[in-house]
């Protein structure tokens, strides 16, 4: 109790988020936090397995109290964050604080190279994926006409991960084109944009994934669901990419039409429940959506995004890694990591280096 006492009174100190109250938080990664495991799970007809295994649905346990004990002081943390106020860093960090990376398509890799031949491997890949393929499954959800066949494992029409591949492969090409411009693959990613583009008018809310919103009902009851939000995020990072690398404007009103209808969403659990159901919610696998979208504030400016960041940001983890308490072991890394790197992000908008400090 005690220990929950401080996290609390550090969060609001550090401006985390307006208000937040004690909270279950992730610690020890569960049996279902591995992906190959759920997949079975909720691939298999056993019933009595299912039940049993979600019965304790233990990745909503209580976090252990050494997860947040001992936390340095704030007072210290702000006394040795001016003694090292990185001074130095100026020589290296342009003018407005932060490195630039360079653009891709100013850089080209020597065809003959070991790393030209990669490349020449990856881009081989991408043109030979499917566009009907890839969507097949967008299609089937949105009511559309899906030819062709889909690709199976975690693609497949029963996997509730359906979709995020897509968002990888969006990611992908934008990345390739802009490293080769061929022109081969852009057609191939601006058909598929295209047609999730179709997928997401045909379903009219700005809702678009390759499995029906059904999921985050159960997301937002806190009840067995695989991850719906880590899928978004992968398909939202695509558009996004898609947007910033390949010039595509049509996915970036995409992209800021889902935000839209996850900002109203996640708006209507906190307004009929509490926020506090919303945190407990985010106990599951979310992905980076806290990064996209400060980076999709970034581009559109509305506060609307900037919000819904904040929302995703994971106090319960981020508070007790801010003040740099010292057994956040045991986490789950592929739920946690794109946290961090979200708030990352955060403190390149915001310059609130309490997050920052945190893991510096």
């Amino acid at each position: 109790m005690a220990s929950c006492a401080i996290v609390v009174f550090s969060f609001i100190i550090l401006s985390l988020m307006d208000s937040v109250q004690c909270k279950e938080c992730t610690n020890v990664p569960s049996q279902l936090s591995s992906h190959t495991l759920r997949y079975e799970l909720l691939s298999s007809k056993n019933k009595s397995w299912q039940e049993s295994m979600f019965s304790s649905y233990n990745h909503l346990t209580l976090a252990h109290n050494s997860a947040q004990s001992r936390p340095r002081p704030y007072r210290m943390l702000r006394q040795q964050q001016e003694r090292s106020r990185l001074p130095a860093d100026k020589e290296f960090i342009n003018g407005d604080g932060f490195l630039h990376e360079i653009s891709l398509h100013k850089v080209r890799l020597d065809a003959d190279s070991a790393y030209g031949e990669a490349q020449k491997t990856n881009l081989e890949y991408l043109l030979m994926l499917d566009v009907d393929s890839l969507v097949w499954s967008f299609r089937k959800t949105a009511g559309l006409a899906t030819p062709g066949s889909p690709y199976g494992s975690w693609e497949s029409p029963d996997s509730e991960l359906r979709g995020h591949f897509v968002g990888h492969y969006m990611s992908a090409s934008a990345l390739m084109w802009a490293s080769t411009h061929n022109k081969e693959l852009q057609l191939k990613m601006q058909a598929v944009v295209n047609a999730l583009y179709e997928c997401q008018c045909k379903l009219g809310t700005g809702y678009l994934s390759a499995f029906p919103s059904e999921q985050f009902d159960r997301f937002e009851a806190i009840q067995p669901v695989w991850a719906p939000y880590y899928t978004i995020h992968k398909i939202m990072a695509g558009l996004l990419d898609q947007y910033k690398l390949a010039g595509n404007a049509q996915a970036f009103k995409m992209v800021t039409w889902m935000a839209d209808y996850f900002y109203n969403r996640v708006q209507h659990v906190i307004s009929k429940h509490t926020i506090e159901r919303h945190w407990r919610s985010l106990n599951e696998e979310t992905g980076g959506m806290n990064d996209i979208l400060y980076q999709l504030y970034l581009l559109s400016g509305s506060k609307k995004h900037l919000s819904l960041a904040h929302l995703f940001d994971k106090p319960c983890f981020l508070g007790p890694l801010a003040l740099q308490a010292e057994s956040l072991s045991g986490f789950h890394a592929n739920t946690h990591i794109p946290v961090v790197i979200g708030s990352q992000m955060r403190y390149e908008i915001t310059g609130n280096w309490h997050i920052l400090h945190g893991y510096c």
